[in-house]
């Protein structure tokens, strides 16, 4: 939850604003010109304009609520440029903007929801959209982006693919993140290594792991590669090594060898270092503030793309480099992210006036702006992937890993089945649990759930 923190403030926000004439504009589409000048003797307009849409000054005026977690700092104060320049483009739509804390913005968007007094455009999770769309609190996007022929094509693919319900578009994607491996090259000189060749394999990561662990004493001074540290979770090994936890109709298959085999990697990776001292380690390095990778006591991890700016402003001269992370069978990332939906408030006007502002928010040149400030990882494909970016062998290795990141699998019955593993997994890297027998009852708790939810059907 830390780290998704991390990634909201640090990915979130920064909205911008873009330019004069995208205002309305969605991801593909132009806007139309608000602001053309009046025509100079407007009772000798042509006949053939006599037909154009109104002017917006002549729409009737619509106030709607937007609600996001960027409540401070610099995200608060881009999120109301870019309010500001929206409605500057579009006199006829007042927008009143809140920005609420992460910590209490679900509670209090959730409630709100229920109550029937939710905003009419909301910021929220994004890869479990089938529990609101299935609810009815959100409004089905399919007919908007019909008549605009808005183009999710300039959004990356996996993520508009966690906007569907039963095959409608119930949110359009906003922000995400993936998971890589960091490593530091000073580290890898210092062991022996070639900075410029980053550990590709299982096998790999676990030889250099050993290489370039440091020991004083009975005491770790820094530590090569740990599974307990930063963001790697076994479903993302397990996926590297074609593992999978759910099957095509939904069925639990935790016990997969291929999890198994994951699993058994972290734990051996994890004995290496004792529980002893790597208790002495965490506790030492808790006080820290920031990333032990930071602090230059670990000499890889995998963590999400938001450490990037956290190491920038930490510590500027680390001498790091990213790749991906290190897979038995074929590339895997996990992303999560937040997406932008339309609360079903009843009202048409209100619904058109919250879609104008969604697109305006996905907006190639919005979302420049937005990375600019946040170097946040944004859903518009142009966006994130323009030149000036790119440069950054960095940044460009993280945009390439969106090639093969995934979402875990939404599961109604089971929404939160990810921590039905994580604390079996947790067991088995002290030693107390064997991986195949943590993996079973991890499912079978899993399966108590699925059982109890169609009770309930």
């Amino acid at each position: 939850m830390k780290s998704r923190k991390s990634s909201l403030i640090l990915l979130s926000t920064t909205l911008i604003l873009s330019m004069l004439a995208a205002c309305s504009g969605g991801a593909a589409n132009e806007a139309p010109e608000d602001n053309a000048p009046p025509a100079e003797k407007p009772a000798e307009k042509p006949a053939e304009t006599a037909a154009e849409p109104p002017a917006e000054a002549e729409k009737e005026p619509v106030t709607i609520q937007f609600w996001h977690i960027y409540s401070d700092g610099d995200m608060k104060t881009m999120m109301e440029e870019v309010v500001n320049e929206f409605e500057a483009k579009n006199p006829h739509i007042t927008v009143e903007e809140l920005g609420v804390s992460f910590w209490d913005y679900w509670t209090k968007l959730t409630t709100a929801v229920a109550g029937g007094s939710g905003p009419d455009l909301a910021l929220n999770e994004i890869d479990n959209v089938g529990a609101r769309a299935k609810s009815g609190t959100l409004v089905n996007l399919d007919p908007f982006i019909s008549r605009d022929n808005f183009d999710t094509s300039a959004l990356f693919p996996v993520l508009v693919e966690q906007s569907k319900y039963e095959g409608a578009s119930y949110h359009m994607p906003f922000e995400t993140d993936v998971r890589l491996l960091y490593y530091n090259k000073a580290a890898f000189r210092e062991a022996g290594l070639d900075p410029e060749k980053p550990p590709a394999t299982w096998e790999e990561l676990a030889s250099y792991a050993e290489k370039l662990t440091k020991m004083n004493g009975d005491l770790i001074d820094r530590i090569g590669f740990s599974p307990a540290l930063g963001n790697m979770y076994l479903w993302t090994l397990a996926w590297t090594n074609g593992g999978d936890f759910w099957d095509d109709s939904l069925k639990p298959t935790f016990t997969k060898p291929e999890n198994v085999e994951a699993l058994q990697w972290m734990a051996d990776v994890q004995a290496k270092y004792g529980n002893k001292a790597f208790t002495a380690f965490k506790s030492q390095t808790g006080s820290l503030g920031y990333n032990p990778f930071i602090a230059e006591k670990v000499a890889m991890i995998v963590d999400n793309n938001t450490l990037y700016g956290d190491i920038l402003r930490n510590n500027p001269n680390l001498d790091f480099g990213v790749a991906p992370i290190p897979a038995r069978k074929s590339p895997a990332s996990w992303s999560a992210g937040f997406s932008l939906e339309i609360i079903d408030n009843k009202d048409e006007a209100r619904a058109n006036a919250a879609w104008e502002l969604m697109k305006y928010l996905l907006d190639k040149d919005v979302q420049i702006k937005m990375h600019k400030v946040s170097r946040g990882l944004y859903s518009n494909i142009a966006a994130v992937s323009d030149p000036q970016f790119m440069s950054d062998p960095i940044w460009k290795t993280m945009v390439g890993i969106m090639d093969h990141t995934r979402f875990r699998e939404y599961v109604a019955a089971s929404p939160a089945w990810a921590n039905h593993i994580q604390p079996q997994v947790e067991a088995v890297l002290l030693g107390e649990m064997a991986p195949e027998e943590a993996l079973k009852k991890a499912q079978e708790l899993v399966e108590t759930e699925l059982k109890n939810f169609a009770a309930t059907q």
